[in-house]
């Protein structure tokens, strides 16, 4: 038997590292933790773990990637200008160094999510309960709790900068994901869209009535789609944004 230790992620992670560097038999593989690795706070003061292995290597092995890939150029110098539509030896290799990254799944995008609300509801000292679900690459995070509320901020900003800084944790996390992010507090988001829509609808029941141009308060973008949404088959007004974030705002505009 041989042994090594690794500095990485996961014990996985260390046998990875291990058959990658030596023809070492899978099935031999003896893993003893030295140091448990740890997550850190959004990454920052995250550590590797330590880990020792102890292997048999095997007496006869598969070619590794890095001897097919030299084979894959020995062909690619060699053959004709004729097309060929098979993949070359290179692309094989290449595929399946791709194919075996490791695979994030949906339910590690949820943790992380959830996670790092929790900690951020912690250190603000404020008890809530925190549910995460995940519906087509939107992942819901829902806070409800007595204390929660004073998380929304004027007009939710302080409710949109948690969202933002979730979404950058999972970004971080996982820099190929296509998951979007949402945080609610309370269901302040639809009370918020329904108050949104009546005012907006009072609104353009005055520009019709009036033909004047009415400017709305400043919205984030997201509020401002809600009104777009709302009026954009209204037969009496037209609506467009103005302005540069954060001081931009919807103009409610008489159909000419």
């Amino acid at each position: 038997m041989e042994s090594k230790v690794f500095y990485a992620k996961s014990s996985e992670e260390a046998v990875e590292q291990l058959l990658k560097s030596t023809n070492a038999d899978k099935e031999s593989i003896q893993i003893t933790v030295i140091e448990k690795p740890s997550k850190g706070f959004l990454g920052i003061g995250a550590k590797s773990g330590v880990y020792s292995l102890e292997y048999e290597v095997l007496k006869e092995s598969e070619p590794s990637k890095k001897e097919l890939v030299e084979d894959a150029k020995e062909v690619i110098m060699d053959k004709n200008d004729d097309q060929n539509t098979e993949p070359s030896a290179q692309d094989k290799v290449e595929n399946d160094v791709k194919e075996n990254k490791v695979n994030i799944t949906d339910e590690d995008e949820i943790n992380i999510a959830r996670e790092f609300v929790e900690e951020l509801l912690k250190n603000a000292d404020v008890e809530a309960d925190v549910d995460v679900s995940l519906e087509n690459n939107l992942i819901k995070v829902k806070i409800s709790g007595n204390k929660a509320s004073c998380l929304i901020g004027r007009r939710g900003d302080t409710l949109d900068a948690i969202q933002f800084l979730t979404g950058l944790a999972l970004n971080k996390f996982n820099k190929d994901s296509h998951t979007r992010v949402f945080v609610d507090i309370e269901n302040y988001r639809s009370k918020r869209e329904e108050s949104l829509k009546r005012y907006c609808y009072k609104a353009a029941r005055e520009v019709a009535k009036t033909r004047r141009t009415k400017k709305l308060d400043y919205m984030n973008p997201y509020e401002r789609r809600i009104i777009h949404s709302a009026l954009q088959n209204d037969r009496f007004v037209i609506t467009y944004s103005e302005g540069t974030d954060p001081y931009r705002r919807v103009v409610i505009e008489y159909k000419r």
